[in-house]
């Protein structure tokens, strides 16, 4: 009998092993299984007379042969990691190509739009390059204020779909619950349920897919997983849910991913993300959006504001002071959802040159007083630069910061946090002021004219006066430029420094102040004056309107100033915006190209390991077809031999 027993357990244990090596040839290409194997163990001898008789084969388990939890894990985050950076890399990529370069592109209507003063400089009183301007400038509004649509579309798509990936998380959070509920009573009975883990680690896979999870096994064979560092998104059969919202502040760009235990809600800061799809849908649309949008808007605010200047400077056809040719919404700050005051915050832009490409959030500690953060770091303002840390708040109304001018129109109430967005503001509201060529200010409101007796040959070039500050102010006129051979300076009547160092062909600039409002004059003289020699500067009569160019030779002279970062000149502004973005796109893809690689090298390890090796498994069936078969030829001569011997009792 003992011998029939060896037999039929042998019989059934080879059997046995066929049917996983059958499995596993099955699911050579099944993505995330693991190979099984099964484990054999001798059946315990029994003492029979002489010695010890062995009774056969018994299967001790079905174990999952190649699994490495080291590079399962490995697997996973080099994985989440890729998805990151390339779903970031596919946005940025998609803003880029609403800049391209060449004929059409935001650099060449800058400069068609600059280079148009030209004509209008050489014959003021001409309708049709008056138009030219008016059509060139109007055509770079729509195109700044356009982009600034299209990079809002791109990021609503964005956070479109970070809304349905945390449905997806969600989704693959109750599926690892419901397979941990399985696991848990599958290995109740003391067998491990390898397709279950199988399944389980394909699931977590995937939840590594849309956002960098971490795991923990606990005794019952349950997977706790965990987000965001230590939030726990599945214990043991439960799983709790992310979603995605408005942000409390500047809810209309930027997204809030918050984490739902029962009935609460937990705000998770960006940076506590790691990777996933949805770590590179947060980190374009609450940082690389957010910073393009700046870097547009600031090109739109510097150029609005100092074409608007050269206007205020100037007369139209008509004699009139000029008026703003661009315009854009108020730079007012957005408040907070939760704010309790009615307050409000505003900016003026003070120095287009020193504008920066930042948005920026005021925390107040009371009605007049705020910190002020910035919000691409969050870094404070200690009134000279940013630190990291804290710094004392500052009486905001009247503040200078960075360019602009800050003001309190309506009293915050203390803890009320506000977002400024000049850039954006801008950008977004882009337009032409001026419909009628008539109304271009090309004519100076300043002229100079020659003393008399002169007795040196110096002779008039130019003249041109802008608003740097406030508005246009009026100086006292006329005022007398006067030569002083021993210091060979000039100086103007009223103005300010007292004397200026004449170079031929070279701008004397001189300032003359009143109250919030600078204006600027450049004079440029050619020749050599004489001692005392004098020249009047006088308003521009009415008379001479039609045939003056001056301001509009000032606007052509806006192309070479410097503007943005102490050394890009206004013209070039369009460069800052590409180059920017270009290095954000670079830096994306490399990362993007890199992580992959990781990524790939990884699951390529992970599944050499775990994977299933055809011609491995075509060796062990013929090692376990032939056991079988000698296994049932023995059952045979069992089976005979015990024949024969109950015969014999017959």
């Amino acid at each position: 009998m003992s011998a029939l027993n060896i037999a039929t357990r042998a019989l059934t244990t080879n059997q046995a092993a066929l049917q996983v090596i059958g499995h596993n040839i099955a699911n050579a290409n099944t993505a995330g299984y693991t190979r099984q194997r099964v484990e054999l163990n001798a059946v315990p001898g029994q003492q029979l007379g002489s010695g010890y008789f062995g009774k056969g084969v018994q299967i001790e388990a079905v174990a999952r042969e190649g699994y490495d939890a080291f590079l399962t894990r490995e697997s996973n985050l080099t994985r989440a990691t890729a998805a990151a950076d390339q779903t970031r890399l596919q946005y940025l990529q998609s803003v880029e190509s609403l800049f391209p370069l060449g004929e059409g592109s935001l650099g060449k209507l800058l400069n068609d739009a600059l280079n148009a003063w030209t004509d209008v400089a050489s014959s003021p009183s001409d309708s049709a390059a008056r138009q030219v301007v008016l059509d060139n400038f109007d055509a770079l509004a729509a195109r700044i204020r356009d982009g600034a649509a299209r990079i809002d579309e791109i990021a609503t798509g964005a956070r479109l779909q970070a809304t349905e990936v945390t449905k997806e998380i969600n989704r693959l959070a109750q599926a690892i619950a419901n397979v941990n509920d399985a696991i848990a009573r599958a290995q109740g009975t003391g067998a491990s349920p390898n397709d279950l883990l199988d399944q389980r680690d394909r699931l977590i896979a995937q939840l590594n897919d849309q956002v960098q999870v971490t795991t923990l096994r606990a005794d019952d064979g349950t997977l706790s997983v965990f987000v965001a560092g230590s939030l726990p998104l599945v214990l043991g059969n439960r799983a709790a849910e992310l979603r995605v919202s408005r942000a409390e502040l500047d809810g209309d760009r930027q997204i809030q991913l918050q984490f739902v235990q029962g009935a609460t809600a937990y705000d998770v800061p960006t940076d506590f993300v790691s990777g996933g799809k949805l770590k590179g849908l947060l980190d374009f649309v609450n940082r690389d959006v957010i910073r393009t949008q700046a870097e547009l808007g600031r090109m739109a605010l510097a150029l609005a504001t100092t074409v608007n200047r050269q206007q205020q400077s100037g007369l139209d056809l008509l004699g009139n002071p000029g008026g703003d040719l661009l315009t854009h919404d108020a730079l007012t700050g957005k408040p907070a959802a939760s704010n309790i005051g009615s307050g409000s915050v505003s900016a003026t832009v003070a120095d287009p040159t020193q504008l920066k490409a930042e948005d920026y959030i005021l925390e107040f500690t009371s009605a007049t007083q705020a910190l002020i953060r910035r919000g691409s770091d969050g870094w404070y303002w200690n009134g000279t630069g940013w630190q990291a840390n804290a710094a004392a708040p500052v009486t905001v109304n009247g503040y200078s910061l960075e360019g602009l001018t800050l003001s309190v129109p309506t009293s915050p109430a203390a803890g009320d946090r506000f977002m400024l967005s000049p850039g954006a503001t801008a950008a977004s509201s882009l337009q032409m002021a001026l419909s009628r060529p008539a109304e271009l200010a090309a004519a100076g409101r300043l002229t100079l004219s020659i003393g008399t007796p002169n007795t040196g040959n110096a002779t008039i070039e130019a003249v041109s006066a802008t608003v740097t500050a406030g508005s246009w102010v009026m100086p006292s006129l006329p005022a007398a430029l006067t030569y002083a051979s021993l210091t060979n300076t000039f100086s103007l009547a009223g103005f300010t420094p007292g004397g200026v160092t004449y170079t031929p062909g070279e701008p004397m600039v001189f300032t003359y102040t009143s109250g919030a409002n600078t204006v600027e004059v450049k004079i440029t003289l050619r020749g050599q004056p004489n001692n005392g020699d004098v020249f009047q500067l006088v308003a521009t009569p009415a008379a001479g309107v039609a045939f003056n160019g001056s301001n509009a030779q000032a606007m052509l002279a806006l192309r070479d100033q410097v503007m943005f970062d102490g050394s890009v000149k206004l013209s070039e502004g369009y460069v800052a915006v590409f180059s920017n973005l270009a290095s954000r796109v670079n830096e994306a893809q490399t990362r993007a190209s890199f992580s992959k690689a990781q990524a790939d090298d990884a699951e390529q390890r992970r599944a050499n390991q775990a994977g299933v090796n055809l011609d491995e498994e075509a060796a062990r069936m013929l090692q376990f077809q032939q056991a079988y078969q000698a296994s049932a030829k023995y059952l045979q001569t069992v089976q005979s031999i015990f024949d024969t011997l109950i015969s014999t009792f017959r």
